[in-house]
């Protein structure tokens, strides 16, 4: 079931589907419910998901205006609210894993479990990617909309998932072309994570956590996992073959472990 959700001033697109405790999924940045292709369909046997477009985002309206891991979470919280589920599973990826761990530190009574795929602390504990490629994620112009997420794939996928699934790139890319994310809107959400320092706020994560990091990620090298370790209380981790989107291609492994982990 798609729903258009009014919060804070703005449209969300959110998604539901299936039975079971929620599941709060949060897509990363310029991410729409694309990302959990390979995954809503397991997952849903077991719980109920409940999969927002992040402002910005998908089919979200997309205003022009300062962006924060803040906003994001604040939005979050007023979709829950009006959802009344006032307790709930959470898995964010990427950019998503910054807004869920700020709202399992800020709001620790509204979260079981709580899953990071490909993500950091941020700030000055993050290790981010080398220059070439953050020149790559900065500096996009010059290319069509289609070129640019083409590019893209390659520090997301192994060339070999590339080579043999031509067809899931595809779905992706018509996806984004579909419900293109502005320019300005991408910087915007690229520098709402830029901006974000959860360092401190990580110590305040009371639900126990599944890290999970790919052995070859060229975006959020898996080096950061430990540091999430380091700071979240009641954490572990999980790592996986593959690049940054790696729970596509290791769709089997990570929905098992998701599952098992949210069920214990």
């Amino acid at each position: 079931m798609k729903d258009f959700v009014s919060v804070n001033g703005i449209q969300i697109c959110v998604e539901r589907r299936g039975n079971g405790a929620p599941l709060l999924m949060i897509p990363g940045l310029g991410a729409g419910n694309w990302l959990w292709s390979k995954s809503r369909h397991d997952l849903s046997q077991h719980f109920e998901l409940i999969m927002p477009e992040l402002r910005g985002s998908g089919r979200s309206d997309k205003p022009d205006q300062f962006y924060s891991i803040a906003l994001f979470a604040a939005d979050l919280k007023s979709l829950l609210d009006q959802f009344d589920i006032q307790k709930m599973n959470v898995l964010g990826a990427s950019l998503g894993g910054f807004v869920a761990q700020y709202f399992a530190a800020l709001w620790p009574e509204r979260v079981a479990r709580l899953v990071l795929v490909s993500t950091s602390l941020g700030g000055q504990r993050q290790i981010g990617p080398d220059g070439e490629i953050l020149s790559r994620l900065i500096r996009p112009r010059g290319k069509t909309r289609r070129e640019r997420l083409e590019d893209a794939y390659a520090l997301n996928f192994t060339k070999e998932f590339m080579e043999r699934h031509p067809e899931d790139l595809a779905r992706i890319t018509n996806s984004r072309l579909q419900y293109p994310q502005p320019e300005y809107i991408y910087y915007r959400q690229l520098l709402a994570g830029n901006a974000y320092d959860g360092a401190a706020l990580a110590e305040k994560i009371a639900a126990p956590t599944l890290i999970c990091a790919a052995k070859d990620d060229p975006l959020v090298p898996p080096e950061n996992a430990s540091s999430l370790i380091e700071k979240i209380p009641h954490a572990q981790s999980m790592i996986f073959e593959g690049r940054h989107m790696f729970f596509f291609e290791q769709c089997r492994k990570f929905n098992q472990a998701v599952v098992e982990f949210f069920k214990q």
